[in-house]
């Protein structure tokens, strides 16, 4: 491979390239190291032992697709308590956004929150801010955030809001390469949208937040995970589509370990597995799961995996499948119910090629549907391995 053809693959500059490789650059970005080490497949844990996150020039750095780990000036930083870790974890993601006091709250302590709750998370705030350089600057009327580098928690009235550059947060990293691999399939560049969705998948080192027990089940949490999922299945479209599906595999593997009962992981897994030449692998697959289903939901496989079923053992595997769509954003909403401005207020009913499906993830509410239509900004595709996630009827 020649540094042409490295630069171009890693989406950098040739002269930033030979700058890195003759020490010109002391502090690269962690984002340049991440796009070098998908090109050259090197893995994401191999990569952050060789070069810890916090060494990059922003000098601070948090990751959340996995255990909750935070760097600063290349040494990895202890962030105290189970709940000062929990505080983190859900201000980084709702990076740029921001959460309000109250919903740090209602996540650390659910419906019995100490007389204390809020002062407990304002000396939380000030820790974290403590930690990652000199607390309490004021940058603004009403605002308050820490001066150690580019990465703040800002104060707006009673929310607190992580800001951070892309290359700061992992998760940033993450949607920015699922957003560019999707622009490039939608423009037709298969081959750099699997570069750039290997890259975004790369960066995960387990479940998110995996060491902070407190937000399991969390409706961020859940969002997240599902994000993860949809990146993997639209990389094996893309995969799938150029004739490479080697290179996905492994990550659809992973997913349908992680989501036992997905058939639609389960279906892209089968095309992937047949257009491999692997066409026992893929039979195997859908056995095992047309048992699972049986043993615990009483119920068949969806007309949507039979036929991908029936594709493989025809060895008449094609893409697209009708019904497994190439962004699992589409669907139709039958109906979505709103309670409230706070966070972990609304219910999803989702249609699918699998079924009907309803989600309580983001808690639960009683009464009619006040509106049906397009997906709202936000919202995830449920599964039947969501928490509190139930099929109702079969299409």
């Amino acid at each position: 491979m020649t540094q042409r053809e490295l630069a171009d693959m890693a989406a950098m500059s040739i002269g930033a390239l030979r700058d890195l490789e003759q020490g010109r650059t002391v502090f690269p970005r962690w984002a340049t190291l991440e796009g070098l080490a998908a090109v050259l497949g090197i893995a994401g844990q191999d990569l952050m032992r060789a070069c810890p996150p916090g060494e990059d020039a922003s000098g601070v750095r948090v990751d959340v697709l996995g255990p909750l780990a935070a760097w600063r000036a290349g040494t990895r930083l202890a962030m105290g308590s189970v709940r000062q870790r929990a505080v983190l974890g859900l201000l980084a993601l709702h990076h740029g956004v921001g959460l309000h006091r109250d919903a740090i709250v209602d996540a650390l302590w659910s419906d019995r929150p100490p007389a204390s709750a809020v002062a407990e998370v304002q000396a939380y705030i000030h820790r974290i801010r403590a930690s990652f350089g000199a607390p309490g600057a004021r940058h603004g009327a009403g605002q308050t955030a820490s001066t150690g580098g580019a990465l703040t928690i800002a104060t707006v009235g009673a929310s607190y809001r992580l800001e951070a550059s892309t290359d700061e947060l992992d998760l940033a990293v993450f949607r920015r390469s699922v957003r560019d691999a999707r622009s490039a399939a939608a423009r037709g560049d298969l081959a750099a949208a699997c570069r750039l969705y290997e890259r975004a998948l790369k960066l995960w080192r387990g479940d998110v937040l995996s060491d902070v027990e407190l937000l399991r089940g969390h409706a961020a949490v859940v969002e997240l995970n599902r994000s993860r999922a949809d990146a993997v299945m639209d990389f094996a479209g893309a995969a799938t589509s150029t004739a490479g599906p080697a290179m996905v595999l492994p990550h659809l593997r992973e997913l349908c370990v992680r989501e036992r009962l997905n058939e639609q992981a389960c279906a892209f897994l089968m095309m992937a597995l047949a257009t491999a030449g692997q066409q026992a692998d893929a039979l195997s697959a859908f056995g095992e799961l047309r048992q699972r289903l049986d043993a615990e939901l009483g119920i068949r496989p969806s007309a949507l995996l039979e036929h991908v079923h029936l594709q493989v053992l025809r060895q008449e595997v094609s893409w697209p499948v009708p019904g497994l769509p190439a962004n699992r954003g589409q669907g139709t909403v039958t109906g979505w119910m709103t309670t409230g401005p706070r966070v972990g207020s609304s219910s999803l009913a989702w249609e699918t090629p699998a079924g009907v499906m309803t989600s309580t993830a983001f808690g639960t509410v009683d009464g009619p549907a006040e509106q049906t239509g397009a997906v709202p900004p936000g919202a995830h595709t449920p599964n039947v391995n969501d928490p509190g996630v139930a099929v109702k009827a079969r299409a």
